[in-house]
Formats: C-alpha cells, sequence, structure tokens
C-alpha cells in the first residue's frame, strides 16, 4: 500500500504473564476494508480494544508500535487520545445493549458524544443526531431519541450504535462482531447500511468476525488469527480460492451451503489451546487434518506467496477449502 491510515507492528497484549495477542502485525489504507476473523478467544477483539486503549482490568500492551495517520499512539497522552478516540475513530461493539447506557436516553447519549468532539450548541447536536437515526434506517427519529436502549429491538440498538460511531465522521471505523445475535434478515440490512456508510463516507473498517462469509461480503482483504497470532493474511478472492493455512481451510469449509451438499454442518475437531498453555511448535497442529510430527515440534515459518502470506510449515501448498 502506497499509503497507511493505520499502522500495528508487532502488537503484544498480555494480563499478568499471560500473553493474549502475539506480534500481531496489520494495515489499513484509507477507505479500505480489512476482515479480521477467527474463533472466540483468538485475539481479534483484544487486539481492536488494545488499539482503542479499552483493555479490560489487568490488560496491558507489553510490546509493540501502534500509529495513525503517523501519529505514534503508544505515546499520545491520554487527554489527546480521549479526543481522537470517537471523532477520528469510532468502534461498534460487540452487544449494544452492554455498551449502550441503559439509564440514559438515546438522545441524550448522544447528543453528549457529539458535543463532545464537536463545538455545536444543544439543539444543533440534537438536529445532528435526529440526522444520523435518519441515516441509519431507524424510523420516527424524533421519539426514537426519546427512548431508552431497552425499548428498542437488538438491530435498532445495533443501528443506534452504528449512529454513534460514526457521529464525527471519522476516518477509521473498528466494527467488532457488529452482526452477533441478530437473525439473518437484520444481520444481511446491518451489513449493507455498513457498506453505505463506507461508501458515502469514505470511512476505513476493520471488520471483526468469527464469519469468513460476512468479511467476503465487505473486505477487500482478510487477516485470520488462531491463539492470539496472525495465521493467513491476504486478498479476498486468493484466500477463498486457494488458502494457504490448514486452519483458514477449515473455516471456510465450515460456511452453511444452502444446496445442502455439506450433510452434516462440518466443524473443526477439538478446541484452541489455552492461552498461556500453548502447545510446542504449531498452535493448531492438534486440531490440524495436515500435521506430522514437524508441526508439533517446531515454530512454524512465516511463508509469503505474492501478496498470501501464511504461518505454516506446508504453506506453499494451496489447496482449495
Amino acid at each position: 500500500m502506497t499509503e497507511e491510515l493505520l499502522r500495528i507492528d508487532a502488537l503484544h497484549v498480555a494480563f499478568g504473564e499471560r500473553e493474549v495477542v502475539r506480534g500481531v502485525d496489520l494495515r489499513i489504507a484509507p477507505g479500505e476494508v480489512v476482515g479480521l476473523v477467527g474463533e472466540s478467544g483468538s485475539g481479534k477483539s483484544m487486539s481492536a480494544l488494545a488499539l482503542m486503549r479499552l483493555l479490560p482490568t489487568g490488560g496491558r500492551i507489553s510490546s509493540g508500535a501502534i500509529r495513525f495517520k503517523g501519529q505514534d499512539l503508544m505515546e499520545m497522552p491520554q487527554r489527546a487520545f480521549n479526543a481522537l478516540r470517537g471523532s477520528q475513530i469510532g468502534m461498534i461493539f460487540q452487544d449494544p445493549l452492554s455498551a449502550l447506557n441503559p439509564a440514559i436516553s438515546i438522545g441524550r447519549q448522544m447528543i453528549d458524544m457529539i458535543r463532545a468532539h464537536q463545538p455545536l450548541s444543544h439543539g444543533a447536536a440534537m438536529a445532528r443526531a435526529e440526522e444520523l437515526l435518519t441515516l441509519v434506517g431507524i424510523p420516527y427519529p424524533k421519539q426514537r431519541l426519546l427512548a431508552y436502549p431497552h425499548e428498542l429491538s437488538g438491530g435498532m440498538r445495533q443501528r443506534v450504535m452504528i449512529a454513534l460511531a460514526v457521529s464525527c465522521n471519522p476516518s477509521l471505523l473498528i466494527a467488532d462482531e457488529p452482526t452477533t445475535a441478530l437473525d439473518v434478515t437484520v444481520q444481511a440490512q446491518v451489513m449493507d447500511l455498513l457498506d453505505r456508510i463506507r461508501t458515502e463516507f469514505s470511512i476505513a473498517i476493520l471488520f471483526i468476525s468469527h464469519n469468513l462469509e460476512l468479511v467476503a461480503e465487505i473486505s477487500s482483504r482478510v487477516i485470520v488469527m488462531y491463539a492470539g497470532r496472525i495465521v493467513e493474511t491476504g486478498e479476498v478472492h486468493d484466500l477463498f480460492a486457494a488458502p494457504r493455512h490448514p486452519y483458514t481451510r477449515q473455516l471456510l469449509r465450515c460456511i452453511p451451503r444452502l444446496d445442502g451438499s455439506h450433510g452434516a454442518m462440518p466443524t473443526i475437531p477439538g478446541l484452541p489451546p489455552r492461552i498461556g498453555a500453548l502447545p510446542p511448535g504449531c498452535p493448531f497442529a492438534p486440531r490440524c487434518d495436515r500435521a506430522e510430527a514437524i508441526c508439533h515440534n517446531e515454530t512454524p515459518p512465516i511463508v509469503w506467496h505474492n501478496r498470501q502470506m501464511a504461518v505454516c510449515h506446508f504453506a506453499k501448498e494451496a489447496v482449495p477449502a
């Protein structure tokens, strides 16, 4: 990429002595959509929370570098970072019911957010909030501004979260599992909304999901994480056509097919390793249908093929999913 909006180098996140994110490198260009996928516990959300300085109690960035628009976020004072977070980087959280304050109306939360980053009067901020709810497809926006989070459906709450995240016209939007717990119809509406916002406002998006099918709908590049580490990355078409890491192939095989050709729903055998107790060699080896002795004993190398990277002893072998 000739231009970088966000650059993360060798990010490590730890809780005590346990590393939950191990050496993550990530680049996002202005207006680009990058998908970040993996099972629960793979380190996706922790990487995003580290970027936003929102790690849970006990979590810390143990090493690494984060730069946004050329600014070193690791060295940025907290007050300056607070001004940047929300105005230049927005975030959609997994569970809007938990992220929204249950004791404050939707309108009050939106107005407070807008006025924290823009020099607007209460009336102008109220008008902006109404405009945003209309933008994200919420009917009767004036009435909805008076509602409390529990009075809205899951789909509407997620739309409110999207409205909050884009309220100050950020350059980067982090969407952390934005369709979790939504039915397929509402899920499709949210995905269409994100794509429309990206197009209209030229916002770059880091789209985090465990669902490769959703990632393919909106992303140009895909990053696959396992056990806190990136194990494969590449352009969407290349990665789907010829995945080079066995974990990516297994994830692709688990995508449901409408023709029923899979028979029983495929699953990946076993469970991800416990963070802090990773097996020697490749962490995926105990679950891998391609593993050999070397996989259990030696750390796999990073292998590049054109613009596609995989961390695997057999990454030179591209096998269709």
